[in-house]
């Protein structure tokens, strides 16, 4: 009997600091007091925060993190890397901001695209944009802030490889147009003229060296059409191109 009373006492207790429990975490100590965001630099905190749709005072226990990024990321240029609590009322949004790198010619328009592959913008027209012209990639469709859908995937990935390592050297003015029909023997064209065989997206950084030497600054401002291949990590061999 005793210890029937016992165990009857023993929930009662425990049921009271369950609801004690519930109680308290619906009390201010755990409203939002602070929201910090990291990483953005072009986008205000501002506007993060209000696209997020946390307010202050809102129970941190009831924010759905993968509704935030959702919310955030409507903005294509941004990335949500992470969402934080830091108990009992702080939100940490740590964001990373994505960049145009290139440029995609697709029925009519143009995308705007980062290093990743992201769709950023959509144009009618070539206008101002100075990114490198992408030429010969096979796309299925697009969509602002997903990943452009490509028939090869291997071309994208060779062409994410490209784009890093050009943005990497700086060497993204010395570029016209890269032409990806065949992601195994690559193309591309300065600014100026010169075109430049680059094979397959391997050994990039080698590769692109080439692009910072006096002796190519030398050949891409003469006035003589010719090729430079650095298909080789090894080698760059110039050819002058005969006119027919």
């Amino acid at each position: 009997m005793k210890n029937s009373r016992k165990g009857g006492l023993l929930l009662l207790l425990l049921l009271l600091a369950s609801f004690v429990g519930v109680v308290y975490i619906g009390t201010e100590m755990f409203q939002v007091k602070t929201i910090v965001v990291t990483g953005n630099q072009q986008v205000g905190y501002g506007e993060i925060v209000k696209m997020s749709g946390i307010s202050l005072g809102q129970n941190i226990f009831k924010i759905d993190r993968a509704v935030i990024e959702e919310r955030i990321e409507t903005n294509p240029y941004l990335d949500v890397l992470s969402v934080n609590f830091k108990y009992p009322d702080e939100v940490i949004i740590n964001i990373k901001e994505r960049t145009p790198a290139a440029v995609i010619p697709y029925l009519g328009s143009y995308i705007v695209i980062n290093d990743e592959g992201y769709v950023l913008e959509i144009h009618r027209a070539l206008d101002d944009i100075s990114y490198p012209l992408i030429q010969g990639l096979t796309l299925k469709g697009c969509s602002k802030g997903k990943m452009v859908a490509v028939v090869d995937s291997y071309q994208i990935k060779a062409l994410r490889h490209i784009l890093e390592e050009l943005y990497k050297q700086e060497l993204q003015d010395v570029i016209s147009e890269i032409l990806m029909d065949d992601p195994n023997d690559i193309y591309m064209i300065s600014r100026k003229g010169t075109i430049i065989r680059l094979g397959q997206a391997v050994e990039l950084k080698d590769k692109l060296k080439w692009l910072r030497t006096p002796n190519f600054q030398q050949i891409d401002n003469s006035n003589i059409k010719s090729i430079l291949d650095i298909s080789v990590t090894s080698q760059a061999i110039f050819k002058p191109l005969v006119e027919d």
